[in-house]
């Protein structure tokens, strides 16, 4: 949730700039939209993003909101290709090729459906083989000293 929740705010925060540069009406509110709408992934910041981009187009004209067009394809592309597999992987300790796999398997496999439930399953399936294979132990802590040193004894000579 974690690793979604600075993904969205990443895409808010970049979306609603271009916004705010581009003097739109509603840049907060839709910065707003497009953070809630980060957190379904694939299709979520992009569905937000094309209404940030129609209301540009209403207010200010076609100039502008092809500026907030490319600045939402570049966010995108960000998020999809450096933020979510760098995030998410830190977040889940998962490395980012496997979750950029995890999301391409899934969603060619199930569709919208398969992106949502992707990188859970795979967190959950690497917890499941750390767990079986003793990766996930976490180290004995309590070691003792060793029996040689507690049946030392230390002499001291004066001098």
């Amino acid at each position: 949730m974690r690793g979604t929740a600075l993904i969205a705010l990443t895409d808010a925060l970049i979306i609603g700039l271009a916004l705010a540069i581009m003097d739109v009406p509603l840049a907060l509110p839709l910065a707003l939209f497009v953070f809630i709408g980060g957190f379904i992934p694939i299709v979520g910041a992009t569905a937000a993003g094309t209404l940030a981009v129609v209301v540009a187009l209403v207010f200010n004209g076609p100039v502008p909101a092809l500026v907030v067009l490319v600045v939402l394809v570049g966010a995108n592309q960000l998020e999809h290709h450096v933020l979510q597999p760098l995030l998410m992987g830190k977040v889940l300790r998962i490395h980012g090729l496997v979750i950029l796999l995890a999301l391409a398997a899934g969603t060619t496999l199930a569709g919208l459906v398969g992106a949502l439930l992707a990188v859970p399953l795979t967190a959950v399936g690497w917890s499941i083989v750390k767990t079986w294979t003793g990766r996930d132990d976490p180290p004995d802590t309590s070691a003792e000293p060793p029996e040689d040193a507690a049946n030392t004894e230390v002499s001291v000579k004066p001098q």
